[in-house]
């Protein structure tokens, strides 16, 4: 199934819509203003909290904790070092890992086995960072959508360092 991911411009913090293929919101991604740990949270179309993530500070490598409406956390989320954007997913039970291509504008979320069950590509000319986003594993279909931002966060905090 296929998601898009546009980014709100001309906000003080930043603001995501998640549409289907026929362009109905379903979710929305919203940071909180000048947020040191880069706080983030996965609204649903009812207005309920689904996810909600923090960047742990004070580590080599970005590290997001992503939590669920009982403030438990369901995944952890690190930067690997390398010349191409990598990340590991962590989940209860499970481990994705994530390859991006050496711009950070393509991206791939494989299992285990290294079977794909999402692929990420972003628009180059576009107002606002926008993104298509296929999943073929529903179990872990919003917190893909979620990683979708925080790999945006990563690059963009990697882009202003340099």
């Amino acid at each position: 199934m296929k998601f898009y991911i546009k980014q709100k411009v001309f906000t003080f913090k930043d603001k995501f819509k998640i549409m289907d293929e026929q362009q109905n919101v379903l979710y929305e991604i919203k940071g909180k203003f000048l947020s040191i740990k880069n706080k983030l949270e996965l609204i649903n179309q009812k207005g309920e909290l689904l996810l909600r993530s923090e960047r742990k500070i004070f580590t080599l490598m970005p590290k997001y904790s992503i939590y669920n409406l009982k403030n438990q956390r369901v995944a952890f989320v690190k930067k690997i070092f390398s010349l191409k954007p990598k990340f590991n997913l962590s989940v209860p039970n499970k481990n994705y890992h994530v390859d991006g291509s050496f711009f950070g504008h393509s991206f791939g979320i494989y299992d285990e086995k290294r079977n794909m069950v999402a692929s990420i590509s972003k628009k180059i000319i576009s107002w606002g960072d926008t993104y298509e986003i296929e999943i073929r594993n529903e179990e872990d279909q919003e917190l893909f959508m979620f990683l979708v931002i925080i790999i945006d966060q990563v690059i963009h905090e990697r882009k202003h360092r340099h």
